[in-house]
């Protein structure tokens, strides 16, 4: 499955923003795991706003389950939409 770019792009974007890194330091690419470049619950949390994921949904329950841009990317994808709640 090929992830489209402008998902990978803002989810690129919001890390690099979150996590004050540039896409050069995701030294495994997207595959780098998250956690490794600083990835901590409240940046967790703060990318999920960016995201505009929910707090507590099904999506950020398996958002959780792969720390990587291409996990992320992959999933978000795949995406049910967030309702309207």
């Amino acid at each position: 499955m090929r992830v489209s770019e402008t998902t990978r792009d803002r989810i690129l974007a919001a890390v690099c923003e979150v996590l004050y890194i540039s896409e050069a330091e995701l030294f495994d690419g997207d595959s780098t795991d998250l956690r490794e470049l600083g990835l901590d619950s409240v940046r967790f949390v703060l990318l999920m706003k960016q995201l505009g994921v929910t707090r507590g949904s099904e999506l950020q329950k398996r958002l959780v389950s792969d720390l990587s841009v291409a996990g992320w990317a992959q999933i978000l994808e795949q995406g049910q939409p967030e309702s309207a709640t």
